[in-house]
């Protein structure tokens, strides 16, 4: 039983005497035409920026608005043509906040969830007893049915408004940032409990915590603008280029141990660099060079890099971040190959940086590649965070380490990525 929603706009400064409303309408809209499908059964997670609709288009789906313009479905039935008890039914919300004027026992609140489907001064029957009563084990807040409400913490109440919601056997859940002013494990009980809710209960929430969207959400809706960006899986919309869209932040990719969920690390754009150098290639490894080729990414430079394992860590940072990479398989010597294109990529550029990592023979091409360019008049860089502590080096004669040493005198050597770039944007 899906919710559909179909072209909507909503303003709340909407005119509808105006002589032209459809014009009224675009130049006051929040939501400028909405379309996005929640899928039976699953966590789909709205995100996006402050101000960009998000809460107003649960409302509207909750039918607590009515659409300027479009159509929201349930199961393919018109919402605008329903009653608000029958919406009561089919549709249960979560909001931000809870409005309680009286000190209401927990048992109490939650039996409100079973004003549906009683008429004026109906008592509550048996079979409301047992829906709240299982409503309350399900949400794991049965303990505290005779406490006061109001004596609860954030991520006790939370629960509870998610368990009176559940007492009104909605088909939807509709939450409005149900994990906003909770500690961290809060949150995740939050998140677990709606996923274990979905396996009955088409679930929709509104999340800011990307990751939280990224672990727990089936599918993620990506709105700005009062228009929707993205709508599928979310390990489909939540990805470099649409985070970086849709919020203008920097993000890395990584990926949960046990569950292999999609997971980012994030930060600011820096200022755009000059004209001078609009071309860097990288050479790094180990995961090393992770936070430099997503610096000089986001200031602005066309970033390459290589040559790079495909288990590196700066491989899967590169790959996240849509960064051309020179790339040979996992645990193999460089190929012909690789080497000329590695070069052709450092010819190209207009700075070649190269990272310390250790070194074996394997990735010694590296380093010789970043060496033959250090009298060739182009900028050469040289990274290492622990400057002269050089790393593992097994190769013979300890070509690496003179290597080092030869990139310290002649190379421009920093110790971080913020050096590195102060330097390449004067």
């Amino acid at each position: 039983m899906p919710i559909e929603v179909r072209n909507v706009a909503f303003s709340y400064n909407h005119n509808p005497s105006k002589r032209d409303a459809d014009i009224g309408l675009k130049e006051n809209a929040v939501l400028k035409d909405m379309t996005f499908t929640c899928r039976d059964n699953r966590v789909t997670g709205i995100v996006g920026p402050n101000g960009c609709g998000k809460t107003t288009i649960l409302k509207v789906i909750a039918g607590f608005y009515k659409a300027q313009s479009g159509t929201i479905s349930y199961d393919g039935k018109n919402t605008g043509n329903m009653h608000a008890a029958e919406l009561a039914r089919l549709r249960a919300v979560v909001e931000q906040t809870v409005y309680t004027p009286f000190a209401f026992p927990v048992y109490d609140y939650v039996m409100l969830g079973r004003t549906p489907y009683h008429g004026n001064f109906s008592a509550d029957t048996e079979e409301d007893n047992e829906i709240v009563l299982n409503a309350m084990k399900d949400t794991n807040v049965l303990q505290f049915k005779d406490r006061k409400i109001n004596e609860l913490s954030g991520g006790e109440l939370q629960r509870v408004m998610i368990a009176r919601s559940l007492a009104q056997e909605p088909k939807y859940l509709m939450l409005d940032e149900p994990t906003s002013h909770l500690d961290i494990r809060q949150q995740l009980e939050v998140m677990k409990l709606l996923r274990t809710i979905s396996s009955d209960t088409t679930v929709m929430c509104i999340i800011h915590e990307i990751n939280q969207a990224a672990a727990y959400c089936d599918d993620v809706v990506m709105t700005a603008g009062g228009y929707v960006v993205g709508e599928g899986k979310a390990e489909d919309i939540l990805n470099y280029d649409n985070l970086n869209e849709v919020f203008g932040v920097l993000s890395i990719q990584t990926n949960q141990p046990e569950s292999g969920k999609k997971q980012f690390l994030f930060s600011l754009q820096p200022d755009t660099h000059t004209e001078r150098i609009k071309h860097v290639h990288v050479i790094s490894g180990e995961g090393r060079g992770g936070r430099i080729l997503l610096t000089l990414k986001h200031a602005g430079f066309r970033v390459t890099a290589g040559i790079l394992s495909r288990n590196d860590g700066d491989y899967l940072v590169c790959r996240s971040a849509g960064i051309e990479t020179v790339s040979v398989p996992s645990f193999s010597m460089y190929s012909d190959e690789a080497i000329m294109e590695q070069k052709k990529l450092c010819d190209e550029a207009d700075a070649v940086v190269l990272v310390a990592t250790d070194v074996g023979s394997c990735n010694l091409g590296n380093l010789e590649t970043a060496y033959s360019y250090l009298n060739s008049g182009k900028v050469v860089c040289f990274v290492d965070h622990n400057l002269k502590e050089y790393k593992y080096d097994n190769t013979a004669d300890k070509r690496a380490t003179r290597i080092y040493d030869e990139m310290l005198k002649g190379a421009k050597a920093f110790s971080s990525a913020d050096e590195l770039l102060t330097e390449l944007m004067n």
